[in-house]
């Protein structure tokens, strides 16, 4: 009688990872979202500037470069790490994983909250070096969690269907974790500053916010810190340990790798500019607040978890690249409509409805971009493993951080630049407007280059630490 097969990974596993991708987009969402609109917000309406417009972008670029950095490199200490009981396991569990992410998320808290409180009440240079400081040190902590958090998914899930499938845990977690990240606080900052009874503004509401987001991250972190059961066993896998940094070199020597990060790259910097005006574009274009960014985020929201629902269905007729395609596809044909939203002469009440039906379309991209993620990454790290006979999730998971990083980075430079000098104020808001355009030119340069992804034909091997068989082109 054939034994019957077990499933690669449980259900509680799946839902330990979704929760914490909504930790993740609770640590790190906040900051890119309001972070720049706090230290620098729109000129001449009341707020405090901490920084000026032409220099909070640099906090950062700055931030993300160091993230992008120490991102691999932490994913290189992570796969090298010995799965064996360390001296410190009474204070958190053994594994390559589970121990970075337990002291990331602690670690995490104090960055988050102490990011909120500029030392000078006013425009100075001193807030640019605390910001920028306080950046680096969280975006730190938080590759520390992140990046061994996300190697957990293409280790659990090692079949093409499973990793849909935690692809889709994967999406629910970030779709939800945008929502409660970049959707709520807009409300709540509103609701959590006591100065907003006298029509006036302060930071309160934020560094209340922030403070709630980060004990509510933090646990969200540990649920896979004690609910999954890693995979890999470094003492039952014989295999040559190469040298330190051989796997950087290999990294960029794989196509499919090459590929991938040429295409988040260039579509990212562009998707990510938008995101970065939002709060400048509501104010500015749509005569909204902070509550004003809720309302828009909730039809996104929505339309990006129907997508997801839909993605295993769509996934079994294209292959995983034209999925990602078509999601580049509907946001890059939204982004220009932030231009042209702006520069109607309709009443203000019309242009927010558009500007909600268009959140709603950009959000079915979403999801699909989300729930491919773990599928793609799964493959490159099947790729890498097949030639090299090295498992390094971590790695491949760390570099594609940079790579989102490094968009980052090049998001905010646009961004920033374009207000500072086209502007950022109710009488010009060109510098907000042109952001759009500019999104839209790059997300079609990332959809070119992800039509050079090669379809593979992965062949796994039945023992789970075993090595796959070289994919070949079909």
């Amino acid at each position: 009688m054939a034994e019957e097969k077990k499933p690669e990974f449980s259900w509680i596993e799946g839902l330990s990872i979704c929760l914490a991708m909504i930790g993740v987009q609770l640590s790190s969402e906040v900051m890119n979202q309001w972070g720049t609109y706090f230290y620098s917000p729109s000129a001449g309406v009341g707020r405090t500037i901490y920084v000026s417009v032409g220099l909070v972008g640099y906090i950062f670029i700055i931030g993300t470069t160091w993230d992008a950095f120490s991102s691999p490199l932490i994913g290189m200490w992570s796969d090298r790490t010995k799965t064996r009981r360390g001296r410190f396991a009474f204070l958190s569990p053994a594994g390559r994983r589970r121990p970075f992410i337990f002291w990331g998320s602690i670690l995490m808290i104090f960055t988050a909250i102490a990011f909120w409180f500029p030392p000078v009440e006013g425009t100075s240079f001193t807030n640019f070096l605390y910001g920028t400081v306080l950046l680096c040190l969280h975006w730190t902590m938080f590759g520390l969690a992140l990046t061994p958090l996300n190697a957990l998914g293409p280790e659990i899930a090692r079949s093409e269907q499973a990793r849909v499938r935690i692809g889709i845990w994967t999406a629910i977690g970030l779709i939800f974790g945008l929502a409660l990240a970049a959707a709520l606080p807009g409300k709540l900052i509103v609701l959590l500053d006591p100065a907003r009874v006298a029509d006036t503004y302060s930071a309160i509401g934020y560094r209340r916010l922030a403070t709630l987001l980060a004990l509510v991250s933090f646990v969200l972190f540990q649920f896979p810190v004690w609910l999954i059961k890693e995979r890999y066993d470094s003492e039952a896998v014989a295999s040559e340990q190469l040298p330190t940094f051989s796997g950087f070199v290999e990294a960029f020597r794989n196509r499919l790798f090459l590929i991938y990060a040429a295409s988040f790259f260039l579509f990212t910097v562009g998707f990510l500019a938008a995101q970065r005006v939002l709060p400048y574009w509501v104010e500015v274009s749509l005569s909204g607040d902070e509550g004003m960014v809720t309302e828009l985020l909730l039809p996104f929201i929505v339309m990006a978890v129907v997508s997801v629902a839909a993605v295993s269905f769509i996934a079994r007729f294209l292959h995983k690249k034209w999925v990602v395609f078509l999601a580049f596809l509907i946001i890059t044909t939204g982004l220009p409509c932030i231009y042209l939203i702006g520069v109607s002469h309709i009443e203000v009440g019309t242009k927010q409805l558009l500007a909600k039906i268009l959140f709603g379309y950009c959000g079915i991209g979403q999801g699909f971009m989300y729930a491919m993620m773990t599928p793609m990454i799964g493959e490159i790290i099947d790729y890498d493993e097949a030639c090299s006979g090295q498992r390094r999730e971590a790695l491949y998971n760390g570099l594609s951080g940079f790579v989102w990083k490094a968009s980052m980075g090049g998001s905010v430079f646009i961004a920033t630049q374009s207000m500072n000098f086209f502007g950022n104020s109710p009488g010009k808001a060109l510098g907000v407007l042109l952001v759009g355009p500019i999104a839209g030119l790059f997300g079609l340069l990332g959809m070119i280059a992800i039509v050079f992804y090669p379809v593979l034909n992965v062949v796994q091997k039945e023992h789970e630490n075993s090595p796959a068989e070289v994919p070949q082109d079909v």
